[in-house]
């Protein structure tokens, strides 16, 4: 557990260091996010504001980029740089690195969570009017979820740049498409269709279920089995599939 913790430090100083990425990875979502607010501050979807039914796809949107665009590409790329070559000559064992890469992950998410949250409900009049713990247990299981499909896609990458490239190719459409910006129903077929392939649709249906209506698993048993399933399967993947060079 010392190991554990002094190894999520390293992490977390390596992307305090890098200003270019703390903005992009905080501020930039957050910037996305209020413009689509402010543009729609009025609106309406079903019977909640159109910010408060933003919240949890703008959540979504972070969790999907901080998997895909971030941690699987930096994996890759200490791979590529013989980081991780190195690391593995020392006693960190492979879980210890992966886990404070996946609670750095976390963390960052989590910042970005609170931001965003603050934002819409202070300067949109967001509402959340179910229940924190389940919002909270959802976030939880999306970001352990997506952040094992980012090692998983480096694991599965010859490359840093295959890696950057594939977690574009797989997050930007997630951040369009699963119910984030607009509802799934009022898109036309075919995209509905894809959002509905995609996991990242489960996890947002979820989370929003859990921050509007108070929602848990036996009201959204579909979202969690999905993201459960992507879970274990991801976590497959991810183990068979590291490698230190």
């Amino acid at each position: 557990m010392k190991a554990l913790v002094g190894q999520v430090q390293v992490e977390l100083t390596l992307f305090l260091r890098d200003k270019t990425v703390v903005f992009f990875s905080l501020f930039f979502p957050l910037v996305t996010v209020a413009f689509f607010s402010y543009l729609n501050r009025e609106g309406q979807v079903g019977e909640v504001s159109y910010p408060s039914f933003l919240m949890a796809g703008g959540i979504g949107m972070v969790v999907a980029s901080a998997a895909f665009e971030n941690l699987s590409t930096a994996l890759a790329r200490q791979r590529d740089d013989g980081i991780l070559k190195r690391l593995g000559g020392t006693p960190l064992r492979a879980w210890t690195l992966v886990g404070a890469k996946v609670l750095t992950a976390a963390a960052v998410t989590l910042a970005q969570t609170i931001l965003m949250v603050v934002a819409n409900v202070f300067l949109f009049e967001a509402e959340i009017t179910g229940s924190i713990f389940w919002g909270l247990a959802v976030l939880t299981v999306g970001i352990l979820t997506f952040a094992t499909m980012g090692i998983a896609l480096a694991g599965l990458s010859h490359n840093a740049d295959v890696a950057s490239a594939a977690g574009m190719a797989i997050s930007l459409p997630m951040q369009f498409l699963c119910d984030t910006l607009f509802p799934i129903e009022e898109m036309p077929p075919l995209l509905r269709h894809i959002a509905h392939a995609l996991p990242l649709t489960y996890f947002v249906d979820a989370l929003r279920g859990a921050m509007l209506t108070g929602g848990g698993p036996g009201a959204y048993a579909r979202d969690w089995v999905i993201l459960l399933g992507c879970l274990a399967i991801a976590f497959i993947i991810a183990v068979k599939t590291f490698r230190w060079e």
